[in-house]
């Protein structure tokens, strides 16, 4: 059953069960994001062996044995590989000028002025 393998996967490579966050949000974004890598995780599998992305992350991955059809851990060992060896990690990839909603949540040191 695929849909049990998505999950086991998402449960056991990213430690979805022991994730610690305040709020029912927190857990929604963290699960979407999840979700997304998964889905490109599956494209870069259904391409397999056929784009040199993929190749070189199966490379990366370093398997003993042959990978099997579900290769998903495979391609996830290989993309961390890839990612452990950034030293900037994901801050450059953002865009600077992206302006945050500032918080509707009181500050309390605003609060002493009064």
């Amino acid at each position: 059953w695929k849909v049990e393998e998505y999950f086991r996967f998402k449960k056991q490579q990213f430690d979805l069960e022991n994730i610690r966050v305040r709020s029912l949000n927190s857990i929604r974004t963290i699960d979407l994001i999840l979700t997304i890598l998964i889905g490109f995780i599956a494209m870069l599998s259904e391409k397999r062996n056929t784009t040199k992305l993929s190749l070189w992350i199966s490379k990366l991955a370093k398997r003993i044995y042959d990978i099997p059809n579900f290769d998903y851990y495979a391609i996830a060992d290989g993309i961390f590989e890839i990612l452990k060896k950034s030293c900037t990690g994901i801050k450059s990839f953002l865009n600077s000028n992206i302006k945050f909603k500032r918080s509707q949540q009181p500050n309390l040191f605003s609060l002493q002025q009064c």
